[in-house]
């Protein structure tokens, strides 16, 4: 199974779990996942590592609750696209990206999700220019995988240049993660330079989690250590109910996020991380309405 294809006025909504096991519960990651495949989607993104909450007995939880899903309920619905190389979940970035690891990862991904592994992607890779050999390694592994019929991607790749290098044959292949936000589109832009007609998906577009009303619970920003300049919740806020003609009108800045990814042509489409169902259920209800008003 692959991705499914996209483009610019089809957006594509991915599920993301990096907060599975930390912040989200068991029980409301299955409600979650039902609920989504429910309604007509079906890409959930995930890693190896996940959830990088610096607990090392969490390491692996995301791909262990989905695996059990899966044996409960089937492959039929889901597409994974599974990031690959974490050797720990501390919130480092020392990945094992060699050729054998890669595909070993691959073998065992495909044990335990069946059809439903639809890519693989590299994750996270600092490597310069001498280490171009080892590289090349990974380019081979990704080629190796892509034959084989899953899709590719990659995410957090400090040196892009160097992979189209390595395998230009693959430039159009990538699934290609990017950090993108109302503050932050420099990962993209680097990445276009070399894989101008990649897909791209972006993750962190409401930036961890940023609200423009305080809440009663833990959010993401405090689980991650996030923070913001004081006024930059205001002059989001101020956006929202600023002279547009955006349709459907965002109410929120979550809203604001998914509009201003969804209009953005350079996108295949977006990562969300909800923490809940509610957040889920208004994330999916303002998707649909983009849909319908974009089509």
């Amino acid at each position: 199974m692959t991705l499914p294809d996209a483009c610019t006025d089809q957006k594509t909504l991915v599920l993301g779990t990096a907060l599975w096991g930390w912040g989200v519960d068991r029980s409301t990651a299955y409600q979650m996942l039902e609920r989504f495949l429910s309604l007509g989607y079906r890409v959930v993104d995930t890693a190896t590592n996940y959830p990088i909450n610096k607990r090392p007995e969490d390491f692996g939880l995301a791909v262990s609750w989905i695996s059990d899903w899966i044996a409960s309920n089937g492959t039929d619905e889901l597409s994974l696209l599974v990031k690959v190389g974490g050797t720990d979940n501390m919130g480092g970035s020392s990945p094992d990206l060699g050729g054998r690891s890669i595909l070993n990862s691959a073998a065992f991904l495909r044990d335990k999700f069946g059809a439903a592994l639809a890519a693989v992607a590299v994750h996270w890779d600092n490597r310069g220019d001498d280490e171009s050999d080892l590289i090349a390694e990974t380019t081979d592994a990704m080629a190796k995988l892509q034959a084989l019929g899953l899709s590719i991607g990659f995410s957090g790749v400090r040196n892009p240049g160097l992979y189209l290098k390595a395998a230009p044959e693959l430039s159009d292949k990538w699934w290609i993660q990017v950090k993108e936000n109302a503050l932050f589109n420099a990962a993209r832009l680097e990445c276009q330079k070399y894989f101008p007609k990649a897909r791209y998906l972006a993750y962190g577009i409401n930036m961890g989690g940023i609200k423009s009303e305080p809440s009663t619970e833990i959010g993401s920003l405090a689980l991650r250590g996030i923070k913001y300049e004081n006024n930059l919740v205001e002059q989001l806020s101020k956006s929202i109910t600023s002279n547009h003609e955006l349709k459907p009108a965002p109410k929120n800045l979550n809203e604001l996020a998914l509009s201003n990814s969804y209009r953005n042509p350079a996108l295949s489409g977006v990562i969300v991380g909800p923490r809940n169902m509610e957040q889920l259920d208004s994330t999916m209800d303002f998707w649909k309405r983009l849909k319908e008003e974009c089509s």
